[in-house]
Parts: structure tokens; sequence; C-alpha cells
């Protein structure tokens, strides 16, 4: 099967997200997860210092937080898929701060700058 250059690099783009991902949740030290993307992965630093900062910011504080929301506050998955997608990953985008707070937290910061 052929894939095309577009294909590839969105397939690319997953892989090096796994992979930032597996190793931010084994708490992996930040300057070996920098090493592991620049030298498993083959990318530039500034490439991996963005994959890395991305997971940090914005991916898992979303996925601990849709993980709050279901198991916590009792959202059914869609609910939660919404919540997040349509609250959080903009506040975490304008706010990294807001990425510090544990779930509970970060889920009443966020209602309460949406209000």
């Amino acid at each position: 099967m052929y894939l095309g250059p577009l294909e590839e690099r969105l397939i690319r783009n997953d892989e090096i997200k796994l992979v930032t991902a597996a190793l931010y949740e084994a708490k992996v030290k930040d300057d070996e997860i920098l090493r592991v993307l620049i030298e498993v992965c083959e990318i530039d630093r500034e490439r991996a210092m963005t994959a890395f900062q991305n997971e940090k910011l914005l991916f898992s504080p979303c996925k601990k937080l849709h993980q709050y929301l279901i198991l916590e506050m009792g959202f059914n998955a869609n609910d939660a898929d919404v919540f997040v997608r349509g609250r959080a990953k903009s506040a975490l985008a304008r706010n990294t701060e807001l990425s510090k707070l544990p779930p509970a937290k970060m889920f009443e910061a966020i209602n309460k700058a949406n209000k």
C-alpha cells in the first residue's frame, strides 16, 4: 500500500506523540525525554522541545482532566470529550499555569473563567 507524503507525515507525528506521552507518563527526566526523541525518533532539538512541551502543558493535563471528569465527576465519555475539547484545551493554551493544577482545581478554574 502506497502512503503519500501527507499520510507519512501524519503517521510520523503520531509516533512522536506516542513516544513522548509514554516517556512522560513513565516520569522519565525531561532531558532524557529530549535525548530519546532526538536520537531515537531522529528529530531536531526544536521539534523535540515542541513535542515535549505539548505533552507536558496540554496533552497530559487534558488526559488527566478527562479521566477525572469520568471517574470522579460522573461525566459520560462524550460529555468529558466535549468539555476537554471545547473548554480545557483552549484554556490550557491561554494559561499554561493551569497545567500545574490537579484535575479538580483545573476543572474549577476553567469553569470559573468561562462564567
